[in-house]
């Protein structure tokens, strides 16, 4: 009986540990990000809570990131991993004629001289884009190369506070997955995220990433109080614009119509209406709150700082590219 006993105990822990959600941080330059989702008794992922903490001393973040894990049980959830926009390279090259299980490593040294660290020392992943539009055009990639020097500090920081690293995120990816939530997404829908400093614009379809541009300036530098347009608001609609007509003539796909713009702090509506006349697409705000499960309320201040680790908590419910 006692062997009978050990034999189900054993199975017992053995068994693989219930995740009951998702929990995405990312350290970025201003502060601490984080979102919580939780499964639902549906099996799907439900905003639960997320907010950006203006915390930029390490020991303060792994203290924050500590009181979350008691405060809503995040030791039983997995944690994903956003990176910032300056934590790695995101490069468009050709596609090494190898296998996908070759990939990584051709990538390393094909990449090598243009990133500005050791590849022996990097992590390297990609995704593969959609094919162009003419048959004679070389199948192209993203490389995601970050430092592994990079890496260590912010997956220390989870670790001590007991979270679960399953995946490493990126900015990209982290927006495609809200665009698949989003009504155009079958007709295919440009995503426009901006932070003080940085921005990113996307194109994707039906789950598929068609470009990604990352911008060398954000929110910050825009001038929105200002009545006179700034240069960098001005350059953000011909760089949209400009991205809009490449994809449709490299990939032969119908014009993207829509541009989802995730809110900024304030003055989201100055971007709007300088974008709408500039712009072949229409530009329309994107109220995260509207598109996800759960009855989370989200601030604008929150979305400019909290949407791609939002993204990033959909990852397991969103088909890789």
């Amino acid at each position: 009986m006692l062997g009978k006993h050990l034999e189900l105990l054993a199975k017992l822990l053995g068994r693989k540990k219930v995740c009951h959600g998702v929990v995405s941080v990312c350290f970025l330059p201003q502060g601490l990000s984080v979102a919580i989702a939780k499964y639902t008794l549906e099996n799907k992922l439900a905003l639960e809570f997320s907010d950006f903490f203006t915390i930029t001393d390490q020991n303060e973040q792994a203290n924050t990131l500590s009181r979350l894990a008691n405060e809503y049980g995040l030791k039983q959830f997995h944690c994903h991993l956003l990176l910032a926009p300056a934590d790695y390279r995101h490069l468009t090259i050709e596609t090494p004629p190898v296998t996908n299980d070759e990939m990584r490593e051709a990538l390393r040294w094909k990449i090598a001289d243009l990133v500005d660290f050791s590849v022996e020392e990097a992590c390297i992943d990609f995704y593969h884009l959609p094919e162009a539009k003419h048959s004679s055009s070389n199948r192209m990639l993203a490389a995601i190369a970050s430092s592994t020097a990079a890496l260590k500090p912010k997956i220390n920081r989870c670790e001590l506070a007991g979270f679960n690293i399953e995946v490493i995120d990126i900015q990209e990816t982290a927006l495609r997955n809200l665009a698949t939530l989003l009504p155009e997404n079958n007709r295919g829908v440009a995503i426009l995220h901006l932070l003080p400093k940085h921005g990113s614009i996307i194109i994707q379809k039906k789950g598929s990433l068609y470009l990604s541009r990352k911008l060398d300036f954000g929110f910050t530098d825009l001038g929105l109080e200002s009545e006179v347009p700034s240069q960098p608001i001005n350059d953000l609609a011909l760089d949209i614009q400009r991205s809009l007509d490449y994809v449709e003539s490299y990939y032969g796909i119908p014009p993207i119509s829509t541009l989802a713009v995730i809110p900024v702090p304030s003055h989201t509506e100055i971007i709007l209406n300088h974008l709408n006349e500039n712009l072949s697409a229409n530009a329309r705000i994107m109220d995260i709150s509207t598109i996800l499960e759960g009855d989370t309320i989200l601030t604008d201040k929150i979305q400019a700082y909290c949407a791609t680790v939002i993204g990033a908590t959909l990852r397991d419910e969103v088909s890789d590219t």
